[in-house]
């Protein structure tokens, strides 16, 4: 028998699908399941990224807030740097960075220093450096997932607003301290009152004085390397010639007789161009190439009393005693004065007392009480013009010039000298003037100083200090045994032409000067009006010497009377230190008493000659 044959069946589930169909769909949910989980994982990881960015961002904030908590202590605590941050008793303090958060997080606070353009704004390329002002960066960095770098930085700029300032730098304030070899200097404003402290400035008379008897008594007097040349009051000697190279042997290498008085005398070159006091022959000039066998080279009618004479490359511009020519201008170019070579003469209806030629222009002084002092052009000495004149109150009888400046000896008894501002010749102006005891007959300035020849037989000679020329003050007035007529003088030695006939010419120092080498100054005591103030800084802008020193000592106390019995102490809060540096933080004495009072001293050292200047103090506090 045959097997019967086997016949196939679509194999059903219950429900009624395939084995196929349910296979299949198995594997569409198993690949759904696995989008689902991967969809929700990277959820889980997104919100994770996103809180630890708003913890790090909240980490970053806190940075900025504690910082400000540090600054509001103490402005002074935010110096530049990479820092770091700790909470110690409930108080922010600065640590080394970078700060560990909770071994995940790391954050750096940066302070930097902030500049600002001519406009007043910040600017990074700015010039003006503002010491009130920081930027303040905080930083928070961590890894994501352990190997991706983040971070999150906030910026912001902190200025030094919790304090008040006592400020200090004019002559008010310092005068109400007390000083000790300490004197407050004024300065050039502003403020309106500029004043700065600088150790106690000694300029005294040098105790040099010799002096020469050629038998008559001097008028003017130029210096030139080894010898004085002094026009003298004799008809018959009106030059006299002294060797001054031996400062304590004063000797006459030669006299020499060109038949009348001196006047007025300049030295050129070979020649000494004499103003004579001869109102026809009113000029003369002398060979002095060899100083011990001077003689005249001849002598010329100027049609007056020759007066000051001047000489500018190749002219020679010549004062008068003459209403109507009192200035006269000559070609000298040969290096001695031709005849009949007179290129321009002015009349200005007075005469002409000095003449000084420099650049363009001659200056001039007057026998003019109203217009003594002039300004000519000379850029073409063959057609000089008046530029300007300016009243002065009086006759001038010298001038010196000084850069911008032109100092005027007149004939005024009382403010004699008259500082002028020519730095625009059309438009001279009257700056000040100084009484220095007479009427001054010639001026001279070697370094710092003016010397004065007076008309005082008791001080014939003064000394000014023109170190700022607005502001010159009498140094001192001198007894020479006679009074002032002439005068020049060097770096070391002061020569005055004098009424004494048998000093005619008499030699002194010049001004000797010293800085005390120590000096102390207390303020005046200051009230904040807070028994809880709070003191933040000291600072102070000073002008430094290499072998100088500035240094403070602060004390506090709780009223005026116990000030003064208060420890001054320095940086570490005992007497043994000092504030030296500016812009410290103050520290205060531990044992003090109260600290709604405070003073501070300030101690200023150098070497003897140049002192360190101290130009304002600023006491910086929270009351």
């Amino acid at each position: 028998m045959e097997p019967l044959p086997i016949k196939m069946k679509n194999t059903k589930t219950q429900k009624g699908f395939s084995v196929v169909e349910v296979m299949l769909a198995v594997a569409i949910f198993a690949i759904f399941s696995i989008g689902v989980f991967y969809l929700s994982l990277d959820t889980i990881q997104r919100d994770i990224k996103v809180n630890l960015g708003t913890e790090a961002l909240l980490y970053a904030q806190e940075g900025i807030e504690s910082v400000r908590n540090i600054r509001d202590k103490n402005y002074l605590y935010l110096t530049n740097g990479d820092k770091g941050l700790s909470l110690v008793a409930g108080s922010w303090e600065f640590i080394a960075a970078p700060e560990d958060i909770e071994g995940f997080y790391s954050r750096t606070i940066i302070i930097e220093d902030v500049y600002r353009n001519e406009s007043g704004d910040i600017d990074e390329d700015g010039l003006n450096y503002d010491p009130d002002t920081k930027k303040i960066t905080s930083e928070v960095n961590w890894m994501q997932r352990g190997v991706i770098p983040k971070s999150i930085s906030l910026t912001t700029y902190m200025s030094n607003w919790t304090g008040d300032d006592w400020l200090e730098d004019t002559c008010t304030d310092f005068n109400m301290g007390t000083f000790d070899n300490i004197e407050a200097k004024p300065g050039v404003s502003p403020p309106a009152d500029n004043c700065n402290l600088a150790l106690t400035f000694y300029e005294i008379n040098s105790d040099i004085f010799e002096s020469v008897d050629f038998g008559h008594h001097g008028v003017d007097v130029v210096l030139d390397g080894n010898y004085a040349y002094l026009a003298t009051g004799s008809s018959a000697e009106g030059l006299a010639i002294v060797d001054v190279s031996d400062p304590e042997n004063l000797t006459t290498a030669d006299i020499v007789d060109f038949g009348n008085k001196g006047n007025r005398i300049i030295k050129h070159g070979n020649y000494a161009y004499i103003g004579s006091q001869d109102s026809k022959l009113g000029l003369s000039v002398v060979d002095v190439s060899n100083p011990n066998n001077a003689f005249e080279y001849f002598s010329w009618d100027i049609e007056g009393i020759g007066n000051q004479p001047s000489i500018l490359g190749d002219y020679l511009y010549m004062g008068v005693d003459d209403n109507s020519e009192g200035l006269q201008v000559y070609d000298v170019s040969s290096g001695q004065l031709p005849t009949q070579l007179r290129v321009d003469e002015y009349d200005f209806g007075s005469s002409v007392y000095y003449a000084i030629a420099n650049g363009n222009y001659l200056y001039l002084g007057m026998d003019d009480d109203t217009l003594g002092f002039r300004i000519m052009d000379i850029s073409d000495p063959a057609n000089i013009s008046e530029v300007s004149s300016l009243n002065v109150g009086e006759e001038v009888n010298a001038i010196v010039l000084s850069g911008s400046i032109a100092f005027l000896g007149t004939e005024d008894t009382t403010d004699s000298l008259k500082v002028v501002d020519i730095s625009n010749p059309g438009t001279p102006s009257l700056i000040t003037s100084v009484d220095v005891g007479g009427a001054i007959m010639d001026l001279a300035r070697a370094d710092e100083y003016l010397y004065a020849a007076v008309d005082n037989q008791n001080a014939g000679l003064a000394s000014l200090n023109v170190s700022n020329p607005f502001l010159p003050y009498l140094v001192y007035s001198l007894d020479i045994q006679g009074k002032g007529l002439g005068i020049d003088a060097t770096p070391d030695y002061v020569y005055v032409a004098t009424t004494t006939s048998n000093k005619g010419l008499v030699m002194m120092g010049t001004t000797e000067t010293a800085t005390a080498e120590t000096g102390t100054f207390l303020s005046q005591v200051f009230d904040t009006g807070s028994t809880e103030t709070r003191y933040n800084f000291i600072e102070w802008d000073q002008i430094d010497f290499p072998s100088g020193d500035i240094r403070f000592q602060i004390k506090t106390a709780n009223s005026a009377l116990n000030l003064e019995t208060a420890t001054w102490i320095g940086s570490d809060g005992t007497n043994a230190t000092y504030y030296d540096n500016p812009r410290t933080v103050i520290t205060l004495d531990p044992s003090r008493s109260g600290v709604r009072y405070f003073q501070y001293k300030a101690l200023i050292d150098s070497d003897g000659i140049n002192s360190p200047v101290i130009e304002s103090v600023r006491i910086n506090f929270t009351p």
